[in-house]
């Protein structure tokens, strides 16, 4: 007797559960979406003279730029100001990354999805990984930073970790259900890169939240990005993120889930047809 090969069925299991198991089994298959993203990669500086180092400089034009700027307007030493501009920086480009790339995930993969019975998280996981990648060289780019500003580790830093878990919690989410509307709806790409290039001027990267009153405070704390962004900096800053920054992430991780879980039970069955 030959052996045989299990091909995975995507719509094998339905409702929760097949969302659920769509998410463990993709998750099993490092190798595969880990190569997907690392092919992407390499293919988007293929002919480039510099390759990913891009990446890096990119970065540190934006760093620069901005605190040459924004430093004198922030109430904040020089040093202290570049160090909050690029992590704040690296983080939104993390979170921001994630709402465009995942109104692509699914339709940029249709090739793969109607032809091969795979996961459909396999091609989120794949997004996020590349997203990964970049947030890692600009995070080895912050280090010298803070060395620079005097900021030394301590306790308080180790709040960092929390905060770049719930990141990949939210990530995962919002890819699969953005990926899902946006292959059902083709105008939520452009609505979700509208609204991206807006929120860098209304989340604190350019400027400074702590010394806001009245109506500019209300309207920076109302801001979600704000909440994400400052329970990744403030640790590695030294200093402890705002108790309701926390409250606020939180809340909106359990809520996205649910609502991801949802429209994954009703609709990701549809996937193949919208694509």
């Amino acid at each position: 007797m030959t052996p045989t090969t299990k091909i995975y069925d995507p719509h094998a299991a339905r409702g929760v559960s097949g969302f659920l198991s769509d998410l463990w089994v993709g998750l099993s298959m490092v190798e595969l979406w880990r190569a997907f993203a690392w092919d992407e990669i390499q293919h988007r500086y293929r002919r480039s003279a510099l390759g990913i180092s891009w990446i890096v400089l990119s970065f540190l034009m934006f760093v620069a730029g901005v605190s040459f700027f924004f430093a004198g307007f922030s109430g904040r030493g020089v040093e202290s100001f570049v160090a909050y501009v690029a992590i704040g920086y690296a983080a939104f480009i993390f979170i921001t990354g994630n709402f465009v790339d995942g109104c692509q995930v699914f339709t940029s993969s249709s090739v793969w999805i109607k032809a091969v019975s795979l996961p459909y998280s396999v091609h989120v996981y794949r997004s996020l990984f590349r997203s990964l990648l970049t947030f890692f060289l600009q995070m080895v780019v912050v280090i010298p930073i803070l060395v620079w500003a005097g900021i030394r580790p301590g306790a308080v830093t180790l709040l960092f970790v929390p905060a770049v878990l719930v990141y990949l919690l939210n990530a995962v989410a919002v890819q699969y259900l953005l990926g899902l509307v946006a292959a059902r709806f083709q105008d939520i790409g452009h609505l979700v890169t509208s609204i991206v290039r807006l929120m860098i001027f209304v989340t604190p990267i350019l400027w400074v939240r702590e010394g806001l009153e009245g109506a500019r405070a209300l309207a920076a704390d109302l801001n979600p990005l704000t909440h994400y962004v400052e329970i990744f900096r403030a640790p590695l800053l030294g200093e402890m993120p705002r108790s309701t920054s926390w409250l606020v992430v939180v809340v909106l991780t359990v809520a996205v889930w649910g609502v991801v879980a949802m429209v994954a039970a009703a609709f990701r069955r549809r996937l193949p047809y919208w694509l």
